[in-house]
């Protein structure tokens, strides 16, 4: 999957391996958040665990503008689908992810540190 075709749904996790900083861009939450609760499954990035994470950004799906992913509201269970189908959709304001919530008939609203990997795989469900 390109990246760069879907701006609106673009996510990235920056995290340090000794000294040097990479970072991994995504498609989507979904797939940042399989990464964030498994890097190792990913194969190359076997060295990179979440104690070396410096910075994870989301897109805000309203805004188009990049944001801290540990400090956004995420809706799950919409009908707005992603690139890679149903997605958890990003937003810095909780009113923001409320609106969405009952446009878009979203099932929940929960914050980073409350999302589950569960939760996360029941997504390709």
């Amino acid at each position: 999957m390109f990246t760069y075709k879907y701006p609106r749904w673009a996510g990235q996790i920056f995290y340090k391996l000794g000294e040097q900083e990479h970072h991994c861009s995504f498609d989507g939450v979904k797939d940042l958040m399989k990464f964030y609760f498994d890097p190792m499954r990913w194969g190359k990035y076997e060295n990179s665990k979440k104690e070396s994470i410096s910075k994870i950004l989301v897109t805000d799906y309203y805004a188009q503008k990049a944001i801290d992913a540990t400090k956004a509201y995420y809706v799950i269970g919409s009908d707005v689908l992603g690139p890679m189908g149903n997605e958890l959709i990003p937003f810095e304001q909780e009113s923001d992810a409320k609106t969405f919530l009952d446009d878009h008939n979203g099932k929940t609203i929960v914050k980073f540190d409350k999302i589950t990997e569960k939760e996360v795989y029941k997504l390709d469900e």
